[in-house]
């Protein structure tokens, strides 16, 4: 295959069942809901018993039950209201977040009190775009209930994905305080390092969380790309060669997205997209999954293939700014440029903060001969998300 510069901040969002790049810190806490928190019919969280660190907050696992907070007596109405939030879980994996959003709000009707119910509906607002009404959800979650790490987790991400990284700092540092064990919050907080363009600092994060949650790919793959973007290209490899070790048999679609994001950073673009291939064997509707199809086609430079899985993505996701930034970047790289700045036009219109919509407009604006609105893109990308360039730049695009 012919092969292109690789695409920017993909690689980490997928490990975590995102798409593009909204930001690492989001990406992370929405899998905290979407991905790994199961709840029981009766109201308890599953938990993998034979987790061999049940007491780790991971990013890979099922979190402890400590870790999202107070002991609340089930009531009959919370136990129905878990019902609603599996279903909401199920559509979330295939990105489907309007359909979870009314699945929670059935939950929420039932049980007003809850404040799990309320993280999990700021999770998902977050994903869908919806960052005001998500950001209430997550202060009302934490007000009805303090002393919950997975909640000051998600609002961390929440304002690192609205570029108030103080505000994300504190939060992360809050939610290692609750709970000391937390692979997740280093993590997350490792990975907003990351975005503020610090990326010492990120990696001694990213270092502590595999310290804790050895086990973890998520780990290996971000820490991969804080090595990548310091130009450490021998170590980002090693990293993603254990995040692949880590991940032997994939059985579900998340996992083999997950893999596919690590053979993507080692660009190993066959395998990548045979990963992806598999994942919707699984789920052939799963939006996730053809969007990270689409930009790794876009990357071995089979644009055609790669259009067409976006166009299919937006048939499942018509109005998600990530997937429109995806064939966007796929069309300036065919050098398509007036379709290019069609979609990034139409992603910044539902999302006008998308840092790498921003950036690759101004690649297309300036390819137009449009300097100055070249220019003005580029400076709100890197307002936003001040290590953009440095992604765009591992794309060939700076």
């Amino acid at each position: 295959m012919k092969l292109q510069q690789e695409h920017s901040g993909d690689d980490v969002s997928s490990i975590f069942g995102t798409n593009s790049l909204p930001s690492l810190a989001l990406a992370a806490a929405f899998s905290l809901t979407t991905q790994l928190i199961t709840f029981s019919v009766n109201g308890e969280l599953a938990r993998a018993e034979d987790s061999p660190s049940a007491k780790i907050l991971s990013a890979c696992r099922v979190p402890p039950s400590a870790a999202l907070g107070a002991i609340r007596k089930t009531s009959p109405e919370s136990k129905k209201g878990y019902t609603f939030i599996l279903a909401a879980t199920r559509f979330k994996f295939t990105g489907d977040y309007d359909r979870a959003i009314e699945q929670i709000d059935q939950a929420i009707k039932l049980d007003p009190e809850n404040p799990r119910f309320y993280a999990e509906r700021g999770a998902a607002r977050a994903a869908n775009h919806q960052l005001s009404e998500a950001r209430e959800d997550l202060d009302h979650a934490i007000s009805l209930d303090a002393s919950s790490s997975v909640a000051f987790l998600e609002r961390g991400a929440l304002y690192t994905n609205m570029s108030e990284f103080g505000r994300a700092i504190v939060d992360f540092g809050e939610a290692i305080k609750l709970y000391p064990g937390n692979a997740r919050g280093y993590l997350l907080r490792g990975s907003a390092f990351l975005d503020m363009q610090e990326y010492d600092r990120a990696i001694e994060d990213i270092d502590q969380s595999i310290r804790l949650d050895p086990l973890c790919p998520a780990g290996f793959n971000a820490r991969a790309l804080a090595y990548e973007l310091k130009g450490r290209r021998d170590l980002a490899l090693a990293d993603y060669d254990r995040a692949i070790e880590l991940d032997p048999s994939p059985g579900n679609a998340f996992v083999f997205i997950r893999r596919a994001s690590s053979y993507r950073g080692k660009r190993d673009y066959d395998r990548a997209i045979q990963d992806l291939g598999q994942a919707l064997k699984l789920e052939p509707r799963n939006a996730r999954a053809l969007n990270g199809r689409c930009i790794v086609r876009s990357i071995a430079g089979a644009f055609d293939d790669a259009l067409a899985d976006c166009n299919d993505a937006l048939q499942i996701r018509p109005r998600d700014a990530l997937i429109l930034d995806s064939r966007a970047l796929s069309s300036l790289l065919k050098g398509a440029l007036d379709d290019s700045l069609a979609d990034y036009d139409a992603a910044l219109r539902i999302d006008p903060r998308l840092a790498v919509s921003l950036y690759g407009r101004a690649i297309a604006r300036r390819r137009k001969g449009d300097i100055p609105g070249s220019e003005a893109d580029l400076a709100a990308a890197q307002a936003i998300r001040p290590n953009v360039s440095d992604y765009m730049a591992r794309y060939g695009l700076n």
